[in-house]
């Protein structure tokens, strides 16, 4: 048994020949870090915090460009696409699908490690995602806009401890 426990259970805990096998190839091939979360691995670029290769009990989730999810998808039977409409898909590979598309699973995994290396995608801002700019006129108002002070309250003669009441009585009710 190793620290990631990719030995065979009975109960499918432990990571599948094929898998370890990819996590192996994967290291050798990119500088990556990885981290069990749960009951999955998440494989990022050494030093990034974004998750290139997600490894869990179901198979296998690879992030992909926007624009090449599609193509990245059809290269491998039986994947799927997650979120298209996310800055940074993922493709899935149901686990039981690993071993006949193991080569096409390892090229998408290599580019989704150098893809994720440069951070997340800069996505460019249009007119449309642009927040519209505040007139100058009501940042001077929001600035010289203070709530007004508060007047001093009379403090109890008896006790001087509290303020008294709008009816001009201690609260404590001793005095």
């Amino acid at each position: 048994m190793d620290v990631h426990d990719t030995g065979s259970d009975d109960d499918g805990v432990g990571a599948a020949p094929s898998v370890a096998r990819l996590l192996l190839e994967l290291r050798a091939n990119t500088s990556v870090d990885v981290k069990p979360a749960g009951r999955s691995i998440q494989i990022r670029p050494q030093g990034a915090r974004n998750i290139a290769v997600n490894i869990h009990p179901g198979g296998v989730d690879i992030a992909v460009a926007r624009n090449q999810a599609d193509e990245v998808a059809g290269t491998i039977y039986g994947a799927t696409v997650i979120d298209p409409d996310d800055p940074v898909p993922f493709v899935s590979v149901d686990a039981g699908l690993i071993d006949t598309n193991y080569d096409a699973i390892l090229a998408a995994a290599v580019q989704a490690v150098e893809l994720r290396k440069s951070g997340p995608p800069k996505t460019p801002r249009t007119a449309a995602t642009r927040a519209p700019a505040a007139p100058k006129a009501a940042k001077a108002t929001t600035r010289s806009t203070r709530p007004a002070p508060r007047p001093d309250q009379p403090i109890c003669p008896a006790c001087k401890q509290y303020e008294l009441l709008a009816s001009g009585e201690c609260p404590s009710g001793y005095c």
